[in-house]
């Protein structure tokens, strides 16, 4: 394992040394999983098996001079391989990775005013709602953690390499974010794997944030394109706008949206015979409305409606589950339409509700349910999180729950226990 980080490790260890500014986090995950399987022929069976994995991240923040500073995160993971059983491990089967997921130099140019950073850098323009239309161009999460707690965002992710210019004018702030399309041969990935991944778009963000009375609102709009030799070398767009304000001091209302001008899917050609067919939704929206209540003992309740443009509907969507019935039970090849967009999200309407909060100063708990609106079907998660010193020991459940002909219910994840044990140095 110690071979993999040296490439992240000689990066970052060419920073000012400051041993003592260094802050780090150890997570050990252990997530015993049930799942349905395909077995020979068309039979599926219920399947335990557990993934136990090792992660960590180093961080350091470093000032080079009046205005100037670097800083960066390395992370990396060691996760062994399913095992087929619900608490034992596979003997020999580790896959080990690790990764820089920021590297960034920043130059304050005009202090408090104008605003420059270079490098890797985490983009996060939206909320922090389970569903997040502004988030148009963030990575997914890294490792196997099971990210079991209602959160838009995971633990860890993976930066862009490009360059961040950011106005600061009284209550006005415009930022653009320019990330290259950078490619490399399969011979170079085995150094360059450890420092990013490649990054087959260019992408240029532009973002504006202001406020007008109480509210905070923010515009954006991404232009991107895969450039000479990418399958798709066509210019997009995407435009989004977003609003956050407060009501009184207990309530925060979010609203989004965003649009893209064109997105692919699969569709149902022949829901019988489990057959797919290829179109492109035009401006499809997705869009959330959402508000968090936050009393002075710490108990927060957090509802949200979130709308998926690029989803199924009506006569569609009953066609969808016909072919995903069809594709467990007959033409298991077939490809898999519910899950094209991610897990749960292949309906238009969504529900998501969060309750938390403190049991006591150490003990913390948290539930959350996210609902399919158009057939009652959903994932239910428990959160609980015991905190002393620099240690959290979490334990968290989810399940997928409804009958055989709602996106619940034909969900392979039956349930998902994640306990996680966390460090923080």
């Amino acid at each position: 394992m110690n071979k993999l980080f040296y490439p992240a490790f000689l990066a970052m260890m060419a920073l000012p040394a400051a041993v003592w500014g260094w802050d780090a986090q150890a997570l050990l995950d252990v997530v015993p999983t049930a799942a349905l399987v395909q077995q020979p022929g068309p039979a599926w069976m219920q399947t335990e098996f557990t993934e136990v994995s090792g992660q960590a991240a180093l961080s350091h923040n470093q000032t080079l001079a009046e205005g100037l500073s670097v800083s960066g995160t390395v992370w990396g993971l060691a996760d062994t391989l399913p095992s087929g059983t619900p608490f034992a491990t596979p003997p020999g089967k580790i896959d080990i990775q690790s990764r820089i997921l920021e590297l960034k130099l920043i130059w304050e140019v005009v202090p408090g005013t104008l605003i420059w950073d270079i490098g890797k850098k985490v983009i996060h323009p939206s909320s922090g709602f389970f569903k997040t239309p502004l988030n148009v161009i963030s990575h997914g999460t890294l490792g196997n953690a099971a990210n079991l707690s209602g959160a838009a965002v995971g633990m860890w992710e993976e930066g862009w390499v490009g360059t961040d210019v950011t106005l600061l004018v009284g209550n006005l702030s415009i930022s653009n974010f320019f990330s290259p399309r950078l490619r490399w041969s399969g011979q170079a990935d085995t150094v360059l794997q450890y420092v990013s991944l490649p990054q087959n778009d260019f992408q240029n963000l532009t973002r504006m944030d202001v406020r007008i009375g109480e509210a905070d609102v923010r515009l954006l709009g991404l232009l991107s394109t895969g450039g000479p030799g990418s399958s798709d070398p066509e210019m997009h767009l995407q435009l989004g706008a977003g609003l956050d304000t407060n009501i009184g001091d207990s309530v925060t209302v979010r609203a989004e949206v965003s649009a893209a001008d064109s997105q692919g899917r699969l569709t149902v050609a022949d829901a019988q015979y489990a057959t797919a067919s290829t179109d492109s939704v035009n401006w499809a929206p997705h869009a959330l409305v959402g508000a968090t209540w936050t009393n002075a003992q710490q108990l927060s309740v957090m509802a949200e409606y979130y709308y998926n443009g690029s989803g199924f509907i009506g006569g569609d969507y009953a066609q969808l589950i016909q072919y995903s019935q069809n594709r467990r039970n007959t033409f298991t090849t077939a490809p898999d339409l519910l899950d094209q967009f991610g897990d749960f999200d292949a309906g238009r309407h969504y529900g998501f509700v969060r309750v938390s909060g403190k049991i006591d100063d150490k003990l913390t708990a948290a539930g959350w349910t996210q609902v399919n609106l158009q057939d009652l079907s959903g994932l239910t998660g428990i959160v609980l999180t015991f905190t002393y010193d620099k240690w959290s020991l979490n334990g968290s459940f989810m399940d997928a729950w409804g009958t055989a002909d709602t996106e619940g219910g034909l969900s392979p994840l039956l349930w998902k226990v994640d306990l996680e044990i966390s460090l923080f140095l």
